[in-house]
């Protein structure tokens, strides 16, 4: 079946979870999370991780929910998915240095990692139904 409501929402949670966790780890350890936008310096706060990994986490599920509709499509979700994470890295990378970079990018890669896998495990409908006969 493809991801309900409730399952795409507890995925996306558990990633938020994951990304506030991380964000408080880096500041903790003292470091500041900067970006460096047409010049100017931002720092990188919960609100804009939150709502990051929420837009994230949908945009996965539109694309996986748009795969799951045919029994081979579900097959190239990991792909899909990787392929956007690894895009997705040239943000960090090229916007903050050093430490800030390394913390920003490791945020990346575990959150995309907790989207692949949840929506990876959400079987979906033909697997079912194909079971089921």
């Amino acid at each position: 079946m493809q991801p309900s409501a409730q399952r795409t929402a507890g995925i996306v949670a558990v990633a938020a979870a994951v990304a506030l966790g991380l964000w408080a780890v880096a500041r903790l350890l003292g470091v500041d999370l900067d970006v460096r936008i047409d010049g100017d310096l931002r720092q990188v706060g919960p609100a804009d991780v939150l709502v990051t990994t929420v837009l994230a986490g949908l945009a996965a599920w539109v694309v996986h929910s748009i795969l799951a509709r045919t029994p081979r499509g579900a097959r190239w979700w990991p792909f899909i998915a990787s392929t956007a994470l690894a895009i997705s890295m040239t943000g960090p990378s090229y916007l903050a240095d050093g430490a800030d970079a390394v913390a920003l990018m490791t945020i990346h890669l575990l959150v995309g990692a907790t989207l692949i896998l949840g929506f990876a495990t959400s079987r979906p409908s033909w697997t079912a139904a194909r079971k089921e006969t």
